[in-house]
């Protein structure tokens, strides 16, 4: 049963296999059928297609030698027209050429002129004997020409020398150099400099370098006519008076003097580089710096009135100067290509330079004559210029080249070397060694050779003092000139070995080594000078005097502090001096007081008696005293002790040196009977003697 069952699975199975392989054998058949059709048709099509290709193919080739040849024939009417255009541009633009540009239509006279130039172009290498080249050639120089007339007609028309007021008033006034309201470049409006602009780039692209010297030649002379209109305005009566209108703002300045307004800048100057400096420091350490306040910042501006007024000229012409070259330079970048910007800027500034290098040679040189005739306001005045000047340094820097640096570093020596002789000077006639003349704060002439009758504070003494106060406003520029000498650099190097000085305390002790040399010269010479004096007393009391007064002064004036540095003992040497000038002083009453306290010489009274023997003893002891006490107070009584302290002080210290010991010679002998006419002797009572030495140095007296 079972075998059976399996039997018809597999017969159903048998016929359903063979039905599939009928179904599949047919639809092959078919496959193939539409396939060979397919091949058929693309056989077909292969041999339409290779037909058609046969047919166009030539019409193609045809059509595109066809195109090639518009085209040649194109380009060459075009190279045809270009060439016709190179005969015929002389024709077409003389006229415009011969008219020149126009202001405010450049470009029209700029495209005829590039027409021109590749007109020459063309003749130079296809055809160099051409006359034609010859003619767009004369033609092109002529327009070239007229262009760079109407270049300098341009510059001359919208350029125009600055008024003195106008020239000051941007001295005086701070402003930033970028601002537009600068009146320099007011002269030239924004469509004239557009215009130079382009006639300059035009010129320098077409190797027509003279546009350089035009724009130079006419620039420096509005510099320096600029400069020129200042001096002479500088030498009128309104000459730092003018008022002032500030930059943006109707108001009117109130008057200053001329010190008074360059004092104002340069403190603006000294702070900005001070902010500068610190800002530096404090990044690179993280230190802050606290200013210190110096000698100067106590002076007012009316301490500055009083200074040389030719040296306060010349330094507002460095600043014009400074000024103008810094609104030029940004005028001339501008107008003038970068490339030519070095050579035009020192043919610009040259003139302007020359004449400031000039004028600083001329100042200087009539300075040292002024030093020559030992007037020493000029010599304080140079350090004031040469300490403006190093603050311009930055400004100039940063505005010339390095030739132009170099000039005006001239000027900077200069009044280096200036400073440095008047110095030097100032220590000779100190010494005694320049002549018997001094002019001090005045131009009148004192004279030094003789000694003042009173023996009062000699005018050397005083002038000497007054110089090396001032002195100290300038300590750090003098600085600078006493370390190039060796002497002091070498004083400095022992300073150094013992203690470690900050940068500016360096200048100070610089400084403080002059001043101590000054000082030391001085004592010299007052020692000197006593020996003119016949008498011993007048001879210590005029040292005294000038000592006492030279020490004062330096406390008043805190000199005594700076001198310190370079000499330790200074206080208590002069406090030295002066003790002994008083010992020295009194000692000279000893003579006078040798013929009274020599107790145990004179005779002794009894009852009031003394041994005929001895009464000439008491009369001459008695006039030898009167004779020396009223030579010696009519003497002292002509001399001057200024000093209220120290006058008060030695007549003290007499008062208890000698009336002791006249007291005690009045009382022992005043009852005794040793002449007929005691009076005759007997001419002072204590209280007289004391009221005479109270009226010593009295000028009332």
């Amino acid at each position: 049963m079972n075998n059976f069952e399996n039997s018809l699975q597999f017969g159903d199975k048998l016929e359903k296999e063979t039905a599939n392989l009928s179904l599949l054998k047919e639809r092959v058949k078919k496959y193939n059928e539409l396939t060979a059709s397919m091949s058929s048709i693309l056989t077909t099509f292969e041999q339409r297609l290779g037909k058609l290709e046969q047919t166009v193919l030539p019409v193609y080739n045809t059509t595109e030698h066809l195109q090639k040849r518009q085209q040649n024939l194109d380009a060459t009417l075009q190279c045809l027209d270009i060439v016709l255009s190179h005969y015929e541009v002389s024709q077409l633009v003389c006229n415009l050429i011969h008219q020149g540009p126009i202001e405010g239509n450049i470009g029209v006279f700029l495209e005829a002129l590039d027409k021109l130039r590749s007109a020459i172009d063309y003749f130079k290498n296809n055809n160099s004997q051409s006359v034609e080249l010859e003619n767009v050639s004369s033609l092109f120089n002529t327009g070239c020409e007229s262009l760079s007339n109407h270049y300098r007609m341009l510059l001359k028309k919208h350029s125009y020398v600055l008024k003195p007021v106008d020239l000051l008033d941007l001295i005086y006034i701070e402003d930033d150099s970028s601002n537009e309201d600068y009146i320099s470049l007011k002269q030239l409006s924004q469509s004239t400099r557009d215009e130079l602009t382009t006639i300059s780039l035009w010129l320098d692209q077409n190797c027509r370098r003279e546009f350089t010297v035009i724009y130079a030649s006419e620039r420096s002379e509005i510099i320096y006519r600029s400069l020129q209109n200042l001096k002479d305005h500088q030498k009128s009566g309104s000459w730092g008076n003018e008022p002032l209108r500030a930059r943006h703002s109707s108001r009117v300045e109130p008057k200053k003097t001329t010190s008074a307004r360059l004092q104002q800048i340069f403190e603006k100057k000294a702070n900005k580089l001070y902010l500068r400096a610190t800002q530096t420091i404090e990044q690179s350490t993280g230190f802050s710096i606290k200013k210190t306040v110096s000698h100067s910042d106590h002076l007012s501006s009316e301490d500055y009135l009083d200074g040389d007024q030719e040296l306060d000229k010349y330094i507002v012409l460095l600043l014009g100067l400074q000024r103008l070259l810094v609104w030029e330079r940004n005028l001339m970048n501008d107008i003038i290509p970068s490339s030519k910007h070095t050579e035009v800027f020192s043919r610009l500034a040259q003139n302007s330079i020359e004449l400031v290098v000039k004028d600083a040679e001329a100042i200087t040189g009539r300075i040292l004559r002024c030093i020559s005739r030992k007037e020493w306001t000029s010599a304080l005045g140079i350090f004031s210029a040469l300490k403006r000047v190093i603050l311009l340094q930055p400004d100039i820097e940063r505005t010339c080249d390095p030739h132009q640096k170099e000039q005006l570093t001239k000027v900077l020596n200069r009044l280096q070397q200036t400073g440095s002789k008047a110095l030097e000077h100032f220590l000779e006639v100190v010494k005694g060694e320049s002549g018997t003349n001094l002019v001090g704060m005045s131009s009148s002439t004192l004279g030094y050779s003789t000694v003042p009758k009173d023996a009062t504070v000699h005018e050397l003494t005083s002038n000497t003092i007054w110089f090396v106060e001032h002195l100290f406003e300038h300590f750090d520029v003098i600085g600078e000139i006493l370390q190039h000498d060796v002497l002091y650099s070498t004083q400095l190097d022992t300073i150094l070995m013992k203690k470690s000085l900050m940068p500016e305390d360096k200048n100070k002790a610089l400084l403080a080594i002059y001043i101590k040399k000054a000082l030391a010269e001085l004592n010299l010479t007052i020692m000197s000078k006593c020996e003119q004096y016949s008498d011993q007393a007048t001879k210590h009391l005029f040292r005294l005097n000038n000592i006492h007064y030279i020490l004062k002064s330096l406390q008043r004036s805190n000199l005594i502090d700076l001198v310190t540095l370079a000499e330790q003992e200074c206080e208590r040497s002069y406090n030295d001096m002066i003790r002994e000038l008083k010992f020295s002083y009194q000692k000279t009453w000893s003579k006078m007081l040798g013929s009274i306290s020599s107790m145990d010489e004179l005779p002794k009274p009894v009852h009031g008696k003394i041994k005929d023997k001895d009464r000439a003893i008491l009369k001459e002891r008695f006039s030898t005293f009167n004779k020396d006490f009223e030579e010696a107070c009519k003497i002292q009584r002509g001399i001057s002790i200024p000093d209220v302290i120290l006058r008060e002080g030695i007549k003290r210290d007499n008062a208890e040196h000698i009336l002791p010991k006249y007291n005690k010679f009045y009382e022992m002998y005043v009852s005794v009977q040793f002449s007929k006419n005691p009076e005759k002797y007997i001419k002072y009572r204590p209280h007289e003697v004391n009221a005479m030495l109270s009226k010593l140095f009295d000028d009332s007296a």
